[in-house]
């Protein structure tokens, strides 16, 4: 009995709530309450101490102090992808060549890898997308359907309060008529 809450209301039978004397008694009651609680401790304390910094790595520290700074961020660096000949002064060295032919070679793979991802979307991309479409359509359904469930369940036990509230209302009818 030391951990049950008493409560002494019953909304669906009791009235007189919308009086302007007794919402005016309701809200000191409420100011009132408000004036007196200080909280004692910091009822966060349970969770421990935030670590703001957890999930940072080196790249996103840098990144953050290069936005407090209000710095620029770096531009892309498109050389990679440029097909240029060994400079003016290896012209004549053969090693620098087949640096330039390498990169070539792997410009062109990339290329060809791009031109096979166009292919595969165009074939299979309308079909994936619909079958994506399906998926987050039933999800959706599922949720709603959960939705519908929960408020179902809170119109019954609505409902189950009011019928005990009623019932007990007129017995406290009765009880005061005696």
């Amino acid at each position: 009995m030391a951990n049950e809450i008493l409560i002494d209301a019953l909304p669906y039978i009791d009235s007189g709530y919308e009086e302007p004397e007794v919402k005016q008694m309701v809200f000191s009651l409420i100011e009132e309450e408000c004036r007196r609680y200080k909280p004692t401790k910091n009822y966060l304390e349970v969770f421990g101490p935030n670590n703001l910094h957890a999930f940072e790595t080196e790249i996103l520290k840098n990144e953050f102090q290069r936005m407090e700074q209000r710095q620029p961020m770096e531009m892309l660096s498109m050389k990679r992808y440029e097909l240029l000949p060994p400079p003016s002064g290896k012209q004549s060295d053969v090693s620098a060549w087949l640096e330039s032919v390498e990169n070539s070679q792997a410009q062109l793979e990339h290329q060809i890898s791009r031109i096979v991802n166009l292919d595969l979307l165009s074939d299979y991309g309308a079909n994936s997308w619909k079958k994506n479409n399906i998926t987050v359509k039933s999800m959706i359904d599922q949720a709603e359907k959960q939705i519908e469930d929960l408020k179902k369940n809170i119109q019954s036990v609505n409902l189950s309060r009011k019928h005990e509230q009623t019932a007990a209302g007129s017995k406290l009818d009765n009880l005061e008529k005696k």
